[in-house]
């Protein structure tokens, strides 16, 4: 009896015990922790495609190999004047929605600079010399609409925009400043983020502030497609600047080759 109770106790501590996991099981486990992507990860790399898409275009190649001239800088300014002029006055009038809070910086804000910068360009008759364009009006009228509907998407062109002028604007800048013979601030202030002391450590607080938004993966996701739809706006914005860069690259070519016959 004693053997036979003893084999019972032996077998129910055997099955009681759970076995143990290959160490390569546990080692993906951690693995596949430490690799969980955020929410700034995701936007990143799910709008890349759509990124690229802007800087495909003819009038962006045109800029980052230097091609521009003032008339064509300052049209793709006043257009940037347009839709921050929207998108600002949006941002302030939700800045205590739950998502908008938490991403709403009054120091990244653009139109007060845009407003010398284009004193500068067009001289004080500057608010004359806007015009409103297909591709503005529809860019500017889905900032009101969603500030009239759906305000939390105003993240999605918060992020777009402000993140990219502090990234690749600041190349956009220097090119600017040499094509264009621009000294000091003059005109390129719009490129200058005065409150931001390191832009590095300020980006990096933003992402961290929108992997701390209190999402759902529907409203996680919904983000992601206004993103992408921002950076198609902003490709219609500088198709619409095409004709303008044509001009400026016939006279280009020609200036290029008197250069290099002259070398």
């Amino acid at each position: 009896m004693t053997d036979l109770k003893q084999d019972e106790i032996n077998r129910e501590t055997i099955s009681d015990q759970k076995p143990d996991q290959p160490k390569n099981l546990r080692a993906d486990a951690v693995a596949s922790d430490k690799e969980e992507i955020t929410f700034a990860q995701r936007l990143r790399t799910e709008t890349a495609q759509a990124h690229r898409f802007v800087e495909s275009t003819n009038f962006v190649k045109g800029i980052l190999r230097g091609v521009m001239d003032m008339e064509s800088f300052a049209n793709m300014q006043a257009g940037m004047y347009l839709v921050y002029d929207a998108l600002e006055e949006e941002l302030e009038r939700h800045k205590d929605n739950p998502l908008v809070s938490q991403i709403h910086f009054p120091e990244l804000s653009r139109k007060a600079v845009l407003e010398r910068d284009l004193e500068f360009l067009y001289g004080e008759d500057w608010k004359n010399q806007l015009r409103m364009t297909s591709a503005r009006k529809e860019y500017i009228d889905r900032i009101h609409w969603l500030g009239e509907n759906d305000p939390g998407l105003l993240v999605a062109h918060s992020y777009t925009r402000y993140l990219g002028d502090l990234s690749g604007g600041q190349v956009i800048s220097k090119i600017a400043r040499r094509s264009l013979g621009l000294e000091g601030r003059d005109g390129l202030r719009f490129f200058d983020f005065d409150e931001i002391e390191k832009a590095r450590i300020f980006k990096n607080e933003y992402r961290n502030r929108l992997n701390q938004l209190p999402l759902t993966d529907e409203r996680s996701q919904q983000i992601i497609d206004e993103a992408k739809q921002v950076f198609a706006l902003n490709q219609g914005l500088f198709e619409e600047l095409e004709g303008s860069w044509i001009r400026t690259l016939a006279n280009f070519l020609p200036m290029r080759s008197n250069r290099r016959k002259g070398a």
